[in-house]
């Protein structure tokens, strides 16, 4: 390095300044940054530019092999031309990577979403058995749908992780740790297209005693899934799954969501057990309650929450997917909005499961003189088509909330008149403005 000189300007008493220089010796500040630091500096960079670091000085020639911090990209090392063998060199330098590093990895980050790789599983099992001794504590692996992978049993070693998030896999319980044993740090579990075979996954959360949010997505499960936790602050699941047993008594944030399996013969009748009464009567501090896809065909006629007197007191949100004339649906909401003294917001996916099902006066019959939504200021009806249902619950919730702002609705095709006839409708607040939207209603 060259010298560095330094004009440095000093002030004496009554006098001009007087001009000093100063000629600074070689010294490379880089380099005597502390440890951590530098450590900070390269897991900020693309791994393939931190690896090349090495060429700065001898004291930066090894530093990428005790980086704490992992983030194998494999869009990183596309080059424009052979993909397979831009697979090749990733996998490879992977490999090599991993193989030379020196030290604790607290985070391992691999995207490979964008691409078919060829046996990317078998790569894994090796990853994973590095890692495991390592001391890591977050692991992130989005790979590509199209190869997905059994969780290795090596990845149970890490018991030390506090985040994980896993995608395009499959558990089992073969290689689950006994509850003793599992992972009494993690506290954030994400998984994403995900199979399950048995109960691992109820074995999974059993091995978690500190487990706050559970995050699935793309859940495919014909097995009985039950899930106990005391822990649970936040929990959401989305998939096809056909039984569902929970107790997690102390969520904040429950989602829920029931798709069908278009594979199956006959999908549409097919019911799946889940013990949705008891479960949303057992939640004691519950603030956003979500209910999508098909979950609500698991209502039972009479719901629960009816024998058991019990108010939602920090219920503030909720967002269904409902068909407004069934019986059992809309008892369902109804519960739900009388035991929801503190409701602000609120959103509906309109639906109609049954076509056949005979026109009933379930909202017009409500006691007008009992006003469910007493503090709802905002509210979102999606796919309002305007039938007698829709209808009939549009003019109860606009005559009980005295302090509602904005009402949005996004129709399908409706009528001008029809329309217009909307925003005539009578209003219990002065300052109720009913938007008729056309883009997705903000909550």
């Amino acid at each position: 390095m060259q010298a560095l000189t330094v004009k440095v300007y000093q002030m004496d008493h009554g006098s001009s300044p007087t001009k000093i220089c100063k000629s600074v010796v070689d010294e490379d500040i880089i380099s005597n940054l502390p440890e951590a630091l530098r450590d900070k500096i390269l897991c900020c960079l693309p791994i393939k530019e931190a690896v090349g670091t090495c060429l700065l000085s001898r004291t930066w020639r090894y530093t990428w092999g005790s980086m704490t911090e992992l983030m194998f990209r494999r869009a990183d090392f596309a080059s424009g031309n052979d993909s397979a063998d831009d697979d090749r060199r990733f996998l490879k330098f992977t490999d090599m990577f991993l193989f030379l590093h020196n030290g604790p990895i607290l985070k391992f980050c691999l995207n490979t979403v964008a691409n078919e790789m060829v046996s990317t599983g078998g790569h894994l099992y090796r990853w994973m058995l590095m890692l495991s001794r390592n001391k890591i504590k977050e692991i992130q692996l989005q790979t590509s749908i199209r190869d997905s992978y059994k969780v290795p049993s090596s990845f149970f070693s890490c018991d030390e992780l506090e985040y994980v998030y896993l995608r395009a896999c499959v558990f089992t319980s073969l290689h689950l740790p006994p509850p003793s044993k599992g992972f009494k740090q993690l506290h954030t579990l994400r998984l994403e297209y995900v199979t399950v075979e048995g109960n691992s996954l109820g074995d999974l959360v059993a091995s978690c005693p500190n487990l706050e949010k559970l995050n699935i997505r793309g859940l495919c499960s014909q097995s009985n899934i039950n899930i106990r936790s005391t822990k649970f602050k936040v929990l959401k699941i989305e998939g096809w799954f056909t039984h569902l047993n929970l107790h997690a008594p102390y969520l904040t944030s429950v989602w829920i969501g029931l798709e069908l399996n278009s594979d199956t013969v006959g999908a549409s009748t097919t019911r799946c057990n889940f013990n949705l009464s008891p479960f949303i009567a057992s939640l004691s501090d519950v603030e956003t309650i979500r209910f999508h896809g098909h979950i609500l065909e698991c209502v039972e006629r009479e719901f629960l929450i009816l024998k058991q007197p019990k108010l939602f007191n920090r219920l503030t949100e909720i967002s269904l997917e409902i068909n407004l004339g069934d019986l059992k649906e809309a008892n369902f909401a109804l519960c739900l909005f009388q035991h929801a003294p503190n409701l602000r917001f609120f959103k509906l996916k309109l639906i109609s499961r049954n076509s056949m099902v005979p026109r009933v006066h379930f909202w017009e019959s409500i006691d007008r003189d009992v006003c469910l939504f007493q503090n709802v200021e905002v509210v979102g009806l999606f796919d309002f088509t305007g039938s007698f249902a829709e209808l009939g619950f549009l003019k109860f919730l606009l005559e009980g909330a005295p302090v509602l702002r904005k009402l949005g609705i996004i129709d399908k095709g409706l009528d001008r008149n029809v329309l217009k006839n909307l925003l005539k409708l009578r209003r219990a607040s002065k300052d109720a403005e009913i938007l008729i939207l056309e883009a997705c209603f903000p909550h």
